[in-house]
């Protein structure tokens, strides 16, 4: 994906976590916060739509490594929420770096996406979006690293799916690479990493 190369080679800078909230697997009040804060509430207008997709067999992880931005965080919950409101995925970039204190931790800055081919079932980018999300990362004035991928699942709760774990492995196959699913309409937000071929949901911390 982008700058793969410099992901894998890039040294890890010292540096404590910041202050956060940390929301563990099947936290939901803090996303009822962010949904009431964000004015997300017009439910009667977001329709569930039935799949077939199957839940990957999951494990569950306690370790707090993952730190989202809040400001991240709301960018990407109102862009899945809007694209809901449409009968549509989302799906977009995480974008950030990788630190080291007691242990090694990712920390997401902010979101990156573009236009889509987008239906109740599928996401991916269009063939002109690379062009815009390119210019997009360009204009990140820190030196950043892809951090994963977030996409949306319309009323059919969180899960990684087949699909979303073939799409894992094969752009996001480092340690520190997550996927966070949104289902705007259960009012769910759950972040997962491959590990030794693993599918594991993982907690994360939002901070400001």
């Amino acid at each position: 994906m982008v700058k793969i190369n410099k992901e894998k080679i890039k040294k890890w800078e010292a540096e404590p976590p910041p202050a956060a909230r940390v929301c563990p697997p099947g936290e939901k009040s803090f996303l009822q916060e962010k949904y009431s804060q964000l004015g997300l509430k017009n439910f009667e207008k977001l329709k569930a739509v039935p799949s077939n997709e199957k839940k990957v067999e999951t494990e569950v992880s306690n370790e707090v490594d993952f730190y989202i931005r809040e400001i991240a965080f709301d960018k990407m919950l109102k862009h899945c929420y809007d694209m809901a409101l449409e009968g549509n995925e989302a799906m977009g970039l995480l974008v950030g770096d990788v630190k080291q204190w007691k242990s090694v931790y990712s920390i997401v800055y902010d979101v990156a996406t573009a236009s889509l081919d987008s239906s109740p079932f599928y996401v991916r980018f269009s063939r002109d979006a690379f062009e815009e999300l390119f210019d997009k990362l360009d204009d990140i004035e820190y030196d950043y690293i892809i951090l994963g991928w977030y996409h949306s699942h319309v009323g059919y709760t969180s899960f990684m799916s087949g699909i979303d774990i073939q799409t894992q492995m094969k752009y996001f196959s480092q340690p520190f690479h997550a996927a966070i699913v949104i289902d705007p309409i259960n009012i769910e937000a759950k972040a997962f990493r491959i590990l030794n071929k693993k599918c594991i949901e993982v907690p994360y911390a939002v901070f400001k």
